[in-house]
């Protein structure tokens, strides 16, 4: 095995290092003009280094930048640039040759030329590379005059000249001149802002060498929420008139930090911390930059919303958070190292939120999700080890699920094969020790051993120098005569055509819930494993795989009582889930006697009216609506409204989502007063119910949410829904308006439930007047095609397909005519056009 870490290690960094002739000490960057219309930036890069070797040359990476001189000694020098993007394209010859021991300063006047542009396949967020500008469109007037920059891997040579070779970390230093009343936000400390009347400098300077891609910048119309953690400054960079939901979605930072401090046993060094939204941002996001994260501002709510949301959004800020500890305190020493950093940014944000919400918020919301990425990966083929020899693709290679997702729940088996106490001691040295350095995986797999006094290879072999995914195939047996119950876990996951190593048979320890006891197993890397517990009878469930710390795909036949046994009497939430489903089925199975099907019924209501926590009995209170039928009993009925007399929030509209499909106008009165709740997930469920009513009174009430205020027009796209199911084509007029707004605040998320217009749309084709939007619709993409934002364009190509309007023939043969000559953006406009075209003929 070490000999094949070596060759990984080796191959890494002859892919890094082949081109690489300098050792970065220091850039200083002078920012002086940014051009919104050319999407240019203009500058100043002042670069100080030593050689490598002794060499009279060096190379640099400059992606599509414009030199137009380079200076050394305040004299200059001849250089060569290729105007491409290729690494190391950049030859500046020196004035003679230099050794290593001495250090050289050149400064390089440019500008850039490439637009890092919306991608049309994601359009609400995308990274791109380089600097992304935004401006006020005829289609959006409301977008705001902005520029941010997207570094990580190899983005950062798109807006100055670089090495971007990972190892090649150095310090920074910023100016940046802008037009007032803009703000400019960088890595490092501000140092300084000078006004110059219509223009403002600002001046930042880090305090450690980082890695070039963690290099960042964004330049917008901001104000600063500041906070306070000991002695850091948190400042917290949003849009002047969002200031008071900027407080509330901010809140908890502070005890962010508190929180990451404490489990890693490593103060926070920098002197400040930023947290920026950007517009055109994905969620999550990626790294934390170095000092200064960059967030979507859809992560910008106000207070109530924040709340229903915390679970969601604090997570991508933990993550973010938890990103200066890991890539900027602690920073991969190659590329096939990034996986720590993403991996224990996820694990972090799991983390907090079962220390704010409880263990069963990590178990129904976070790990369902990771779990759900790294099986879907695997499914699709996309199939490597964590740490991969061979890197073709940066990008995907980052932002896969494997080091995020798989990277995670790996933490999560570690810490449950070494116990808390020494992962917790490991994951403290392995910061102490290595902090302000590059890390390999071979160093924190030396913290952990260091701790324990064991080898873990076999552990770092199986899960991240290997590539495989367990199934567990399960069968318990009772044995009433020797009163033992034996187990038996079968692994099936067979050998595939593949380069990378691969594991034939996974060990480590699993825990086995058996009844009201917790027992562990250490599974041996064999195909097949058989354990014996002495039992006085036989149990009533066994729950294999408990909280799943082991990661494996399972198959476990058991009986419909031991489901019910599992439902009600199993600590764990996961188990719990999986018995809601499993009862589901077989509640509506045909074969299933009357009695059984009542005794699921009972079960699911008792743990409905439990004191469980929310998400588990909303969980519940689903499933029990999947095996009643409309119309419900007195029973259903009085449990439904019961909750929503005395529950909020989720539970609440849920529950008024489920009497809803009722379609009874009897319970009009319910909805009517929900729609002044102050939760808008309530107010959307009650919307929704009162259109199933089709009561005639529904039409003026859901058309009064337009003037209840609502963060993001949420009560419009609830008034829209409401509608969508009311069918009354008296709204359609109301419906349209909707659609002619292009000036209120809205989400830019493409998506019905969060974005008004596509709500709007959808409504109108419910109405059976959907032609009436196209004249509206296909003129405000014509300006669009003259205004050439992707983003808007693509947001206006699926508002028309979802007309499924024969006319939007023309906008396709617009769109090829319009990007003739750009292959990539026509394979995309082919695509749309495809799915556009079986639509209509549908």
């Amino acid at each position: 095995m070490k000999k094949l870490l070596s060759l990984l290690i080796l191959g890494c960094l002859h892919v890094q290092l082949s081109a690489q002739n300098i050792d970065t000490k220091h850039i200083l960057l002078n920012l002086y003009e940014f051009n919104w219309q050319k999407k240019q930036v203009f500058g100043n890069a002042v670069i100080t280094f030593s050689t490598l070797t002794e060499i009279d040359h060096i190379l640099l990476d400059a992606g599509f930048l414009t030199i137009y001189t380079v200076k050394l000694n305040e004299q200059e020098v001849s250089f060569q640039n290729d105007g491409g993007d290729a690494a190391k394209n950049v030859r500046i010859q020196l004035d003679r040759i230099y050794s290593p021991e001495e250090e050289v300063t050149v400064e390089i006047q440019y500008a850039s030329n490439h637009e890092n542009k919306a991608d049309p396949n994601a359009i609400s967020g995308s990274f791109g590379k380089g600097l992304r500008f935004l401006a006020s469109t005829s289609t959006t007037p409301n977008k705001r005059l902005q520029i941010w920059s997207s570094g990580e891997p190899d983005g950062n040579k798109y807006w100055f000249p670089c090495n971007e070779e990972l190892t090649d970390i150095h310090t920074m230093e910023l100016y940046a001149t802008v037009p007032k009343p803009l703000t400019v936000i960088s890595n490092g400390t501000l140092v300084e802002r000078k006004d110059h009347g219509e223009t403002c400098t600002f001046h930042y300077k880090t305090e450690s060498a980082v890695p070039n891609y963690l290099v960042s910048i964004v330049v917008g119309e901001y104000t600063n929420v500041q906070q306070q953690f000991g002695k850091t400054i948190i400042n917290n960079y949003g849009y002047p008139d969002e200031k008071k939901a900027v407080k509330a979605t901010v809140e908890l930072l502070p005890d962010m930090m508190q929180f990451l401090e404490a489990k890693t046993g490593y103060s926070y060094p920098f002197g400040s911390y930023s947290q920026v939204v950007v517009q055109d941002y994905p969620f999550p996001g990626l790294v934390g930059q170095n000092s200064a994260a960059l967030l979507s501002d859809n992560y910008i709510d106000d207070y109530q919303v924040h709340q229903e949301f915390q679970y969601l959004w604090d997570g991508v800020a933990v993550q973010a958070l938890a990103n200066q500890w890991f890539g900027n305190i602690i920073m991969p020493a190659n590329w096939t190292d990034l996986w720590l950093n993403n991996a224990f940014a996820q694990y972090f944000a799991g983390m907090y939120t079962a220390k704010c919400h409880g263990s069963a918020e990590y178990l129904l919301w976070y790990f369902p999700f990771e779990k759900w990425n790294i099986t879907a990966d695997w499914d699709a083929g996309n199939k490597h080890p964590i740490a991969q020899e061979i890197i073709g693709d940066l990008n995907a290679f980052g932002t896969d699920s494997y080091s995020k997702f798989k990277g995670a729940l790996i933490l999560r088996m570690l810490q449950h094969e070494m116990g808390d106490e020494n992962w917790w001691k490991a994951v403290h040295v392995f910061v102490k020790n290595n902090a302000h350095k590059q890390v390999s995986t071979a160093d924190f797999q030396q913290a952990v051993e260091s701790v324990s006094g064991t080898s873990y290879q076999w552990f770092f072999d199986q899960w991240i120098y290997k590539m495989g995914l367990p199934e567990c195939d399960v069968v318990q047996h009772y044995d009433a005569s020797t009163k033992q119950l034996s187990i038996t876990i079968k692994q099936l996951q067979a050998q595939i055509d593949s380069d990378y190593p691969q594991v034939d048979f996974f060990e480590g320890k699993v825990k086995i819930e058996i009844d009201d006891k917790l027992e562990t197993v250490f599974l041996k890397p064999q195909q097949e494993n058989t354990f014996l517990f002495p039992l006085e009878k036989a149990p009533e469930f066994v729950n294999f795989n408990s909280e799943q710390t082991f990661l494996c795909v399972t198959t476990f036949s058991k009986s419909n009582e031991e489901y019910l046994a599992t439902l009600l009497k199993s600590r764990d939430f996961l188990a719990k889930q999986d018995a809601l489903n499993q009862l589901v089925a077989i509640a509506n199975d045909s074969t299933t006697s009357p009695e059984f099907k009542l005794k699921i019924r009972a079960a699911f209501i008792h743990e409905v009216e439990s004191d469980a926590y929310w998400r588990y009995r909303m969980l519940a209170l689903g499933a029990l609506s999947k095996i009643v039928s409309v119309p419900y009993d007195e029973e259903m009925i009085e449990l439904l409204k019961d909750i929503i007399r005395h529950e909020e929030y989720w539970l609440k509209s849920s529950a008024i989502s489920i009497l809803g499909n009722s379609a009874d106008a009897s319970f009009e009165k319910i909805y009517r007063k929900a729609m002044y709740d102050k939760s808008d997930r309530v107010i959307n469920a009650a919307a929704i119910a009162l259109g199933k009513t089709k009561s005639p009174k529904a039409l003026k009430v859901l058309l009064k949410l337009e003037h209840h205020p609502s963060w993001k027009n949420q009560s419009r796209i609830s008034a829209l829904n409401g509608l969508q199911h009311l069918g009354d084509p008296n709204a359609v007029d109301y419906v349209l308006e909707c659609i002619r707004d292009n000036h209120s605040p809205r989400w830019y998320l493409a998506t019905p439930t969060w974005d008004y217009p596509f709500a709007a749309v959808n409504t109108l084709v419910a109405l059976g007047k959907a032609e009436l939007a196209y004249p509206i619709l296909i003129e405000r993409f014509k300006n669009s095609l003259n205004d050439n934002d992707l983003n808007d364009i693509f947001q206006l190509v699926q508002l028309i397909d979802l007309l499924n309007d024969e006319r939007a023939k023309e906008m396709y043969a617009l769109l090829k005519q319009k990007f003739s000559e750009d292959e990539r953006l026509l394979e995309t406009i082919h695509t749309y056009e495809r799915t556009y075209l079986e639509s209509i003929e549908k």
